[in-house]
């Protein structure tokens, strides 16, 4: 006789631990649920969403409409770091975000809860993001794919990233720092009328 021509009672009497199984797999499908919906409350497409968590396309799509009323929108994932190094704002937050990636990656959290702490405590850092969730997620996988490299500020001595083939050792802090700020004393430089970016103040020159 085949299982499926069984019972329920006699197939739980023939295996004792299908039911917690079944139970357990229940509990694991409701906590990618539960992944994918605040996923999708801090602005991930079903295509991420989806990706993350691992949970069927349609599945996600639909959860989307249910959440958000709209279906989700259209867009082409990130596959370059052209967008990230057009200024260095981008980069210093994309430094933050690995920051934060390194310390709860380690936690043994799932992938999709990992995405879900980083960019809450980017958002709670920042208080005006510049990148979205999709960027976000992509700066890891720009380390993964040996795009780019973690390095050490030569000045403040923290570890950011930059792209494999860049030169030198200074952080994008510090050269939006430097931009606005005396090298020699760190006081306020007042802008030049020329708009040519002075090194240091007057007092100093």
């Amino acid at each position: 006789m085949s299982d499926l021509a069984l019972s329920t009672s006699e197939r739980s009497c023939m295996y004792p631990n299908a039911r917690a199984i079944c139970d357990a797999d229940l509990c694991r499908h409701a906590a990618r649920i539960l992944e994918a919906a605040e996923l999708i409350r801090l602005g991930g497409r079903a295509g991420l969403v989806s990706r993350v968590t691992g949970l069927e396309k349609k599945t996600v799509t639909r959860l989307y409409r249910q959440l958000q009323g709209e279906p989700s929108p259209p867009g082409q994932a990130p596959f370059t770091d052209a967008w990230y190094l057009e200024n260095e704002l981008r980069m210093l937050h994309a430094s933050v975000v690995w920051y934060l990636y390194q310390g709860l990656v380690r936690t043994g959290r799932s992938d999709a809860q990992v995405l879900i702490d980083v960019y809450q405590a980017y958002k709670y850092i920042a208080r005006e993001p510049v990148l979205d969730l999709m960027r976000a997620a992509f700066v890891p996988q720009l380390v993964d794919m040996n795009h780019w490299e973690e390095r050490e500020c030569q000045h403040c001595f923290t570890a950011y990233l930059a792209p494999l083939d860049g030169n030198g050792s200074t952080c994008p802090g510090c050269k939006l720092y430097f931009r606005h700020c005396c090298r020699v004393c760190g006081g306020p430089i007042n802008a030049h009328a020329q708009g040519r970016r002075r090194r240091v103040c007057e007092t100093c020159k």
